[in-house]
């Protein structure tokens, strides 16, 4: 379900992608230009339905704004005749009438997370989000991942990884990536959402993920040298990480604090587990430290 309000005539556009490329595009270096806008190759934006008034919530960034290539892409949320209207791409087909994405790329592994990098100038409160969704032959969810950002700005580019929940053995058979600037019903104008490099990553360590729904959407700071957690109390949760081989390389019972200070940790890929003291609503994921 589209996470926006925005009524316009229907948008039906096709994605013309090669089987088992999950992540078309991913570092959104290639764009198309199209009348009066441009758009990042095998995404669908809402731009076609709202640069005839001169109004675009997908645009290419560059320079600063981006993190690795030439180009990035960025999300704003924006007022089209009186509604909100998302900063918003997908690999799936967006139905502006009816506000649903449907649809997606044929896909059939099932990777273990999806990273990628972000900034984001968030306004009073608001969040914007990346979800990747896995569905079999009947539409079912196979698997989910879904990484929010922080509801206040984060103006340098950030990893995030993100594990993909798995709620059955079925085989995908499509899958499909949504960007937004907002959040939901609650989406507020001018919040802004910078994303590049994007990718899936297939579990290759000792570690196994938890697959639980994550109480926390945790990332790492690479300005902080510590991880953020984004929403919720984590006084009293069990926070472990483990580096790439599977040793365990810290492990505490977290303060009321949503930061936690960890600048002993070398470069490298990390796996962080975090559990409630009941053991239950815990969560796991990847950071990388560069």
């Amino acid at each position: 379900m589209i996470k926006s309000l925005l009524l316009f005539q229907l948008l039906i556009l096709t994605l013309g992608v090669q089987a088992q490329i999950a992540l078309p595009n991913p570092g959104f270096e290639n764009w198309t230009t199209v009348s009066n806008y441009e758009d990042p190759d095998n995404w669908h934006t809402l731009n076609p339905s709202t640069a005839f008034v001169g109004v675009l919530t997908a645009t290419k960034a560059s320079g600063a704004d981006v993190h690795s290539g030439s180009f990035a892409i960025k999300l704003t949320t924006k007022s089209v005749f009186g509604q909100t209207a998302n900063g918003l791409a997908t690999t799936g087909t967006i139905d502006v009438q009816n506000q649903t994405i449907t649809g997606g790329i044929a896909y059939s592994l099932r990777p273990d997370s999806i990273t990628g990098w972000f900034k984001c100038t968030p306004v009073s409160g608001d969040n914007g989000f990346v979800d990747f969704v896995l569905l079999d032959n009947a539409n079912d969810t196979v698997g989910l991942a879904d990484f929010t950002t922080p509801t206040t700005s984060v103006s340098t580019y950030t990893y995030f990884s993100v594990p993909i929940v798995y709620r059955n053995s079925n085989t995908p058979s499509i899958s499909r990536t949504t960007l937004s600037s907002s959040a939901g019903y609650t989406s507020v104008v001018n919040s802004t959402m910078y994303v590049d490099d994007l990718q899936l990553i297939f579990n290759s360590t000792a570690v196994a993920p938890l697959l639980t729904i994550p109480i926390q959407q945790v990332f790492y700071s690479s300005a902080d040298h510590g991880l953020y957690f984004s929403s919720g109390t984590v006084k009293g949760n069990r926070l472990r990480v483990y580096n790439e081989v599977g040793q365990n390389v810290y492990e505490s019972m977290l303060q009321e604090t949503n930061f936690l200070s960890l600048p002993f940790l070398s470069p490298g890929v990390y796996i962080y587990q975090l559990e409630s003291k009941a053991e239950l609503n815990s969560g796991s994921g990847r950071f990388v430290i560069n």
